[in-house]
C-alpha cells in the first residue's frame, strides 16, 4: 500500500489564551498583527543590486572626420549615441571581441562584426576620447568583470604592497621601456613612465610565461607579449610560484597533497 503524503503537524496553539478573557485574547491578536504590519514597514525587502551605468561626454573617431555623444557602461552592455542623432550602437558585453582602456581618456572597442569590403573586411573597431571626466582604475576593473574576454587593461594605481617590485627594461620592436613588475596574489603588473605600455594582467588571462635565465622574462596573454629585461636576478622560487599559478597547479598539488594524507 503506498504511503499517503501527510503535511507537516502545525503546533497547537490554541491553548495559549485558552484562560484569557475574550477581549483581552482579542487585544493580544491586535497587537501581533500591529506588530507584524510594523516588522514589515522597517525590514529591507530583498532586491537585485545593480550598478549605477558610467556615462561620458566623448568624441567618437570616424575614418574621416568624428562626431560627439555619449557612451555608456552598463551592466548588460556599452552603448553609444550621437549627440546629432545620426550614430547610435549598442554592445553586449559577450559581442566585444577587445576592449582597450587606452588611457583614463581614450577607449578602444574591437567587435566580432566585419567591416565593409571597403576596409578590407577588418572587425569593427571604434575608437571614443572622452570630453569630460576620467577613467579610473575602479571603472577599468567595472568592465573587466562584465566582459567575457580578457581586455587590455593599462590604468595603473600605486598602493602598499608585501611583495617587492622588480626593476625591469621592457623590449619594444625599436628601443623599451623601464618600470617595475609586480607580482601580486591574483595578478601581474606592470608600471611605467610610458602610460600606453602600462599592463595589468589577471594571473588567469595570461597563457604562459617563459624564463630562459635569471635576468629574462617572457609573458604572453591571448593576444599579445612582453619581454623583459631583469636589472636584478628574478629568484627561482618566486618564478616556480608563479608559473604554478598561472598553470592552476597550486590547487592541484594541494588537492594531491590532502589526498595522500
Amino acid at each position: 500500500m503506498a504511503e499517503s503524503w501527510l503535511p507537516d503537524r502545525v503546533p497547537d496553539t490554541s491553548s495559549l489564551n485558552a484562560d484569557l478573557p475574550v477581549g483581552e485574547t482579542r487585544n493580544k491578536q491586535l497587537m501581533s498583527s500591529k506588530m507584524i504590519f510594523f516588522l514589515l514597514l522597517i525590514l529591507p525587502l530583498p532586491i537585485e543590486l545593480r550598478t549605477e551605468p558610467l556615462e561620458y561626454r566623448v568624441k567618437h573617431d570616424h575614418a574621416l572626420g568624428s562626431c560627439q555623444g555619449t557612451l555608456t557602461f552598463a551592466d548588460q552592455e556599452i552603448h553609444y549615441e550621437a549627440t546629432d542623432g545620426k550614430h547610435a550602437y549598442a554592445w553586449p558585453y559577450i559581442e566585444i571581441q577587445k576592449l582597450d582602456v587606452v588611457s583614463p581618456t581614450q577607449v578602444t572597442l574591437k567587435t566580432f562584426k566585419s567591416a565593409s569590403w571597403k576596409k578590407w573586411g577588418k572587425d569593427q573597431t571604434f575608437q571614443f576620447t572622452l570630453l569630460e571626466g576620467k577613467l579610473t582604475v575602479t571603472n577599468q576593473e567595472f568592465l573587466r568583470s562584465r566582459l567575457s574576454r580578457p581586455m587590455v587593461a593599462r590604468l595603473t594605481e600605486a598602493y602598499q604592497s608585501s611583495t617587492p617590485a622588480l626593476a625591469v627594461r621592457h623590449r619594444h620592436r625599436l628601443g623599451g621601456c623601464e618600470g617595475h613588475l609586480r607580482i601580486d596574489e591574483d595578478r601581474l603588473i606592470y608600471s611605467t613612465d610610458r602610460s600606453s605600455d602600462n599592463r595589468v594582467w589577471k594571473l588567469s588571462d595570461i597563457e604562459t610565461i617563459g624564463s630562459a635565465d635569471p635576468y629574462h622574462l617572457r609573458v604572453t596573454s591571448y593576444d599579445e607579449t612582453f619581454i623583459f629585461d631583469l636589472k636584478s636576478p628574478l629568484d627561482s622560487k618566486v618564478y616556480d610560484s608563479l608559473w604554478k599559478k598561472i598553470h592552476r597547479l597550486d590547487n592541484v598539488q594541494a588537492s594531491l597533497c590532502q589526498s595522500s594524507e
